[in-house]
């Protein structure tokens, strides 16, 4: 579901693991979020945000805006 974030954790040469250290939740709990099964709290999107010196935005809604333009532009 976040392809930005997954996008950015590989760039950086990290794991899941790794940044689900950081947060202080399980590498399972960081995957059901990271995937979209369950919601990331406002606390945990700071911390990435810090990590990858990116706004939240850029990392949790640019996706979402990207499909909205896309299914907006098909003709039914």
């Amino acid at each position: 579901m976040y392809c930005n974030l997954k996008g950015l954790i590989r760039g950086a040469n990290l794991t899941q693991k790794n940044i689900a250290e950081i947060l202080e939740i399980s590498e399972s709990s960081f995957n059901l979020k990271i995937n979209g099964k369950s919601d990331f709290t406002v606390e945990e999107a700071r911390k990435i945000s810090k990590i990858f010196n990116k706004s939240i935005d850029n990392i949790f809604f640019n996706d979402e805006i990207s499909k909205m333009k896309i299914s907006s532009s098909i003709n039914y």
